[in-house]
């Protein structure tokens, strides 16, 4: 943004000049011109003054041109001019603007309408109260009567409500709703249609007492008109989809309004067919948005279902269509938006697809794919998609899983909604071949519609044949859709089922490789991709060849076509090699190298040795001199990691790699290309020493280095043993070089309790591998000692994994009543993380091994349920194919015993932090149950419960949203001090009260902050009451700092209020928390806390009540 004041004047200068002129061209341009100054020069506009009122003053003049293109061009520099006026000149601008006399009763929008709704829309006010002077200037014209009759009043009001309906009065909202309820009912059409828009955005600024009134409001205008009803319904509509929590409580009432005006006992034709058919329109409508905002409404579904089913197939006028004009036929409507509802229940209840196939519903869909209304049928299609989707996404994935008793989601009676599916497979086929058979020349968009259908639904077996065959016939010419439903079948089908329509898609895609347009060369390519990866093919793969080798096609076609050679996987070995070396051609043009580099890396990972050919030598030595390049280093890196564990490459490039780890850059990818080099050892053990000391280095990276220096490098690794890292690189040398001396050795030391540390942790790594005489009694022993007991607990349990079912059961029955039961646990942690897939017989051993420790603890001892908690968590997450144990869990955690609570609790928020897997499907439903023990009275089981709620907002946020209703009462309960935590200590003469829930309180308010960084996407959450709960609870001294931030951070939206109570409460308590720490100053008690307190405080008091301390 320009700060040139010298400049700016000068060009403002010349558009006031211009301005001035006769000829209205010149008007334009001048005009054009100011725009492009306010947007270049706002800060220069913003600090002079008297620039900003001669701006005005030109714009409010031209909105009067004569010129129409003069007021249009006007109008667009309202938006810029917005953001350099202060407050008052913005309040000014309105209300020159709202002088001009209009039609009161006009229903068309005055220019000066249109400026105002620019200003409002791009308003950027610094205090609240030049909002509210602004809505006191607009509203009188709304008053003046109980009906609105001008377009430009309802405009106005519209967009007055949007950007700032929070300035006004809650009477002046209870006023409006109530002349926006006449102005709907007695209004003129298109200003009652506006009028239900501006209901919805004022209903967003009402309080629930508020609901009530303003629906008795609507049900005394005792509408009976169907003109009327469709305006009732609409106003249900807009309520519902702006502010659905306002209204909730009036679900049922809402929902008997639609089945009512359904009109479902109408069985013959009426005189106002078409006006029964518009309410039944509207009434179905209204149960998409009641859907969508409530959810799968369970107990309504299958009236909804059958109502559904009867309109998917209405047709009032049956055979005697053609006598009915087309333009007075509405039912097409009911029927597409029937499979819309449909289409909204399953995505928002996938369950529902039980109900769906079972009523008859698919089949009725599919019968009536034909409809005579386009709209219509690809609504019905769009229907049938989702209903396939849904199958094979949910049930496909339930099908992987064993099935148990806590398999309840399908019970034994339903069948499987995908067995339903592929049942009805050929059906579907031969519905969407007759189809096809239909579309006329002119019907490429349905024919396109009627493809895409198979993107999903493509495991087509012997069905694929003929329907090929007919799209075949029926081809439009090559574009996207087609192609893409090629490569869907491409993808799920055996070649064998294509038969002789094999050839005419390599033909077909082979004429796309051929096309001079580069978007259908493209997709061509893409797939070919696909039918290559299911058969070689010559001419196709010699296509993609030629394109790419060909220097005069454009670089991002041939970007293109390399990208997709490197990605084929069926290629015979003498075409690698032509490929390795057009890729050896292609790498030294710059603008294909990176596609280059990364197609070579690509055959590297598919093809693996058969990529060790003459060209390499040839690549490396370009790569040699493209890690110099920072354009191709990563790219370069990456490949050279992949085909150096293949081929042969000249350990010259090796200066080269140390000089790119010494930048600290790529470093665990240059120790990989390091050990497959033939290289100088000693330099690769300085380098090793050098990467063993860092932490984002790569263990595996490590160990490919160490097994390439070998046996050379264990006086080194001993050397260095206070480096974990290091053990077990110690370990994968013995193992690799099959070191039984050295082993023996180590065990002999171990026996005679010499460097028993590093010898306890070294054998239990080999011990995985090789076998060991030392015993796990002698481990055991080892854990009197402070110094060994912890490393001996985990070498212990890598010895037991090696043979967990001999092991296991004698070691489980020691492990209740031996006093090392902590250590014990480590044990089996390990067991559980190195074996994964034990028996399910060991996991229930070890479960009720671990529950019969919990039991006999009378106390939570942290160190026992942490390690216990991992145990049990491990147990789940190895277990995410059945629900035993969650159900198990689910049991656990309505049991009154604190340690076992603690413990079970613990382990799902393991669960929930675990990187490798999660099953959200098991663990969901144990949440609600979780989150209920915040409110427990143990002040262990309360912390630990709201932990695991920060765990599952920060690692699982999406899972938690459909919780957070339920939940949150739970977080408010905690944000207030309880006297049952308080405590009393003496320190010196004084005593001081500590509360011992400090931290649940402050994890309480960090949830609350952590919610507010996900405003947007957090509809079913009340921002104004988690403003109202911080103030109440924040304003203490020992939790400022967090509320502090909530509260500006709340603030900042545009649908958080700070209400006169709220605002009251929040100005009393800063006042005397800053009394408090002043009473303090003066009597010099005052701490460095008090004084960070202090100017948090003052920053939060500048904040909000900024505008309250300059008057």
């Amino acid at each position: 943004m320009s700060t040139d004041f010298k400049s700016a004047e000068q060009k403002l200068n010349e558009v006031l000049n211009k301005f001035r002129d006769v000829d209205p061209d010149l008007r334009f341009m001048a005009l054009n011109d100011l725009n492009k100054l306010l947007v270049e020069h706002q800060l220069i506009l913003n600090k002079v003054n008297h620039y900003s009122d001669q701006v005005t003053t030109i714009l409010l003049e031209a909105l009067n041109d004569v010129n129409t293109d003069v007021q249009n061009q006007s109008l667009h520099c309202f938006s810029p001019l917005v953001g350099v006026l202060e407050d008052q000149e913005v309040v000014k601008v309105i209300d020159r603007l709202r002088e001009p006399t209009t039609n009161k009763s006009s229903i068309t929008t005055s220019i000066q309408t249109m400026a105002i709704c620019e200003v409002l829309k791009n308003i950027n006010l610094k205090y609240k109260t030049t909002g509210a002077l602004m809505s006191d200037l607009l509203l009188p014209q709304v008053f003046e009567n109980t009906v609105i009759h001008s377009l430009d009043t309802m405009e106005i009001l519209t967009v007055l409500l949007q950007n700032l309906g929070n300035t006004i009065s809650h009477e002046n909202l209870v006023r409006l709703y109530e002349v926006l309820i006449s102005t709907i009912f007695k209004g003129e059409t298109i200003v009652a249609k506006k009028a239900i828009a501006a209901l919805g955005h004022l209903s967003t600024y009402l309080e629930v007492s508020d609901a009530e009134n303003l629906l008795q409001k609507i049900h005394a205008t005792n509408v009976t008109s169907y003109e009327s009803i469709v305006l009732k319904l609409l106003t249900y509509i807009s309520l519902v989809k702006e502010n659905f929590p306002l209204f909730e409580q009036h679900f049922t009432g809402f929902l008997q309004e639609v089945f009512d005006k359904l009109y479902l006992d109408q069985t013959d034709l009426d005189d106002d067919q078409i006006k029964i058919d518009d309410v039944r329109y509207e009434a179905l409508n209204l149960v998409d948005v009641l859907l969508l905002e409530q959810g799968s409404l369970p107990e309504s579904r299958d009236k909804i279902l059958t109502i559904c089913k009867r309109f998917l197939v209405y047709d009032p006028y049956n055979e005697d269509y053609d006598e009915v004009d087309a333009n007075d036929d509405n039912s097409w409507k009911l029927r597409k938006q029937s499979a819309r509802i449909i289409t909204t229940l399953i995505n928002i209840s996938p369950e529902a697809l039980q109900d769906v196939y079972s009523s008859g519903i698919f089949e009725c869909l599919l019968s009536t794919v034909a409809d005579s209304s386009d709209a219509v049928s690809f609504e019905k299609i769009a229907t049938l998609d989702t209903i396939v989707q849904t199958s094979l996404k949910l049930y496909t994935k339930r099908s992987g899983r064993k099935r148990t008793n806590s398999d309840a989601l399908m019970s034994d009676k339903d069948e499987d909604p995908l067995a339903v599916l592929q049942e009805h497979r050929s059906e579907i086929v031969d519905k969407f071949i007759t189809e096809l058979d239909a579309v006329k020349n002119n019907g490429s968009t349905k024919y396109n519609y009627l493809l895409n259908f198979f993107q999903n639904f493509n495991e087509l077996a012997d069905d694929l044949k003929p329907l090929l065959a007919c799209v075949r016939k029926h081809n439009f010419g090559i574009n996207l859709d087609l192609l893409k439903f090629y490569s869907a079948m491409l993808q799920n089908n055996d070649i064998g089922f294509f038969g002789s329509e094999f050839q005419y898609i390599v033909e077909l895609v082979n004429s796309g490789l051929s096309n001079k347009n580069h978007i259908t060369v493209t997709n061509s390519m893409d797939t070919a991709v696909d039918l290559l990866n299911l058969t070689y093919n010559e001419t196709l793969t010699n296509s993609i060849f030629e394109i790419a080798a060909n220097a005069k096609n454009d670089s991002v076609v041939r970007n293109n076509a390399i990208q997709t050679l490197g990605s084929l996987k069926t290629l015979p070995p003498q075409k690698i090699e032509e490929l390795l070396e057009l890729l050896a051609a292609t790498l030294k043009y710059d603008p294909i190298a990176i596609s280059t580099i990364d197609a070579i890396t690509q055959l590297a990972e598919i093809y693996g040795p058969a990529i060790n050919v003459p060209a390499v030598p040839s690549i490396v030595q370009t790569y040699t001199e493209f890690i110099s390049n920072p354009v191709f280093l990563s790219h370069t890196i990456e490949s050279l990691v992949e085909i150096s564990q293949y081929t042969d490459i000249d350990s010259s490039i090796g200066d080269s790699l140390l000089k790119v780890f010494e930048n600290d850059v790529y470093q665990s990818q240059v120790l990989r290309i390091l050990s497959h080099l033939n290289y100088d050892k000693q330099k690769l053990q300085t380098i090793f020493l050098q990467a063993a000391s860092i932490d984002e280095v790569d263990e595996t990276a490590l160990l490919e280095v160490s097994s390439k220096i070998g046996s050379d490098l264990i006086p080194t690794l001993e050397q260095h043993s206070d480096n974990p890292k290091n053990i077990k690189i110690l370990a994968n040398i013995v193992i690799n070089e099959n070191l039984r001396d050295y082993v023996e050795a180590k065990e002999s030391e171990l026996a005679q309790h010499i460097n028993s540390s590093f010898n306890i942790r070294l054998l239990g790594y080999i011990g995985q591998v090789m076998p060991l005489t030392t015993s796990i009694k002698q481990l055991q022993s080892f854990f009197s000692e402070d110094e060994t007991k912890f490393y001996a607990a985990e070498s212990l349990g890598r010895l037991i994994s090696t043979n967990p079912e001999s092991y296991l059961p004698e070691f489980l029955e020691r492990i209740t009543a031996n006093q090392d039961r902590c250590l014990l646990l480590i044990t089996i942690k390990q067991v559980l993380k190195i074996n994964k897939s034990l028996p399910f017989e060991t996991y229930l051993t070890i479960w009720n091994t671990l529950f019969d420790i919990l039991k006999q603890e009378e106390v939570i001892d942290e160190a026992l349920t942490r390690i216990a908690s991992q145990d049990v968590g491990l147990i789940l997450v190895n277990n995410s194919d059945t629900g035993f144990f969650y159900q198990q869990a689910s049991e656990f955690l309505k049991t009154d015993n604190c340690v076992i609570l603690f413990t079970v609790i613990a382990a799902i928020k393991f669960i929930l932090a675990y990187d490798n897997i999660f099953t959200a499907d098991l663990v969901d439903p144990l949440l609600l149950q979780v989150f209920a023990q915040i409110e427990n009275e143990d002040l262990e089981v309360k912390q630990v419960s709201i932990v695991t709620l920060m765990t599952a907002l920060n690692n699982q946020f999406t899972i938690l949203i459909p919780h957070l209703v339920v939940v949150l009462p739970y977080v408010y309960n905690e944000l207030g001090a309880k006297k049952q935590y308080e405590e009393s200590i003496q320190i010196g003469p004084f005593k001081h009260k500590i509360d011992k829930a400090l931290e649940v309180r402050k994890n309480a308010f960090e949830i609350l902050y952590k919610l507010t960084l996900n405003h947007n996407l957090l509809k079913n959450v009340d921002f104004n009451e988690v403003l109202t709960n911080v103030v109440n609870y924040g304003l203490k001294a020992d939790i400022i700092s967090i509320s502090s931030l909530i509260i500006i951070k709340l603030l900042a939206f545009d649908d958080v209020i700070l209400s006169p109570e709220t605002r009251a409460k929040l100005s009393a308590g800063i006042d005397k928390l800053l009394n408090s720490i002043k009473k303090k100053e003066d009597q010099q008690k005052d701490s460095k806390e008090e004084q960070e307190t202090k100017a948090t405080l003052i920053s939060l008091r500048n904040e909000i009540f900024q505008e309250d301390y300059l008057k």
